[in-house]
């Protein structure tokens, strides 16, 4: 038995898929289509991460936050090494690093208020002036942030201190987390970029319903479609 039962319906199916995948190719490769030397889909990739960027920004009205914290003092003991050391000893932090427990004695709202301000240096791809401070690299710094306050968390967490918690960790995900996921990225508002964004929208629809079509064809010429039985009349 033939594998084809309906001819121009597979036919159209097939010519749909091949177009389909011709223009991904398309999409994929500069040789067609080329903004600014990237391809279709890469450009498109990095709108959308610059749009997102524009989005996270939320430092300013974090430090208010820091401030409610300024003259509460810090004194935790966490595991940590030499690079967190020197992060805490800038911010005129008392550190005492032996056998990996470091103590820190400090206030908390100046420690956080530092933390807001080298998170804004790498968001804004300034992370050189942190590199001449700290003698290494931006992110990395961010990173030993991240990691610090989360186990700061921890010792909080054994004397119930549930609103330093939430402090801190609100810091992490909305300050270190969006620096360190960004870095390098430049920012733009989504209205800067409207109409491609719409345009982008739309094509994306018309292609999901193309490659559906496509598999609905080929699915018809091969009588693979289920079709609705007729009811059976009662005697």
């Amino acid at each position: 038995m033939a594998l084809v039962v309906n001819k121009k319906e597979f036919t159209l199916g097939a010519v749909l898929t091949v177009t389909f995948f011709v223009l991904l190719f398309i999409m994929h490769t500069t040789n067609v289509i080329s903004i600014k030397g990237k391809s279709l889909v890469h450009y498109t990739d990095e709108m959308f991460v610059s749009v997102s960027k524009g989005s996270v920004y939320f430092i300013p009205e974090l430090v208010k936050i820091a401030d409610e914290y300024v003259g509460i003092p810090l004194d935790v003991k966490i595991k940590k090494n030499e690079k967190v050391a020197l992060l805490f000893e800038k911010v005129n932090a008392g550190v005492e690093l032996k056998d990996g427990d470091l103590k820190i004695k400090g206030d908390l709202g100046e420690i956080l208020k530092n933390v807001l301000n080298d998170a804004d240096a790498v968001f804004k791809g300034e992370d050189k002036r942190l590199y001449d401070r700290y003698g290494y690299a931006g992110k990395e710094i961010i990173h030993q942030w991240w990691l610090s306050l989360k186990e700061i968390e921890g010792v909080y967490k054994k004397f119930k201190k549930f609103d330093e918690i939430k402090s801190l960790e609100t810091l992490r995900i909305k300050a270190l987390e969006p620096a360190f996921n960004f870095f390098d990225v430049e920012a733009a508002s989504a209205s800067q970029h409207a109409l491609g964004i719409s345009a982008i929208i739309v094509f994306y629809v018309i292609y999901t319903v193309w490659w559906g079509y496509a598999i609905y064809f080929l699915s018809e010429g091969v009588g693979l479609l289920m079709k609705k039985s007729k009811e059976k009349k009662e005697a």
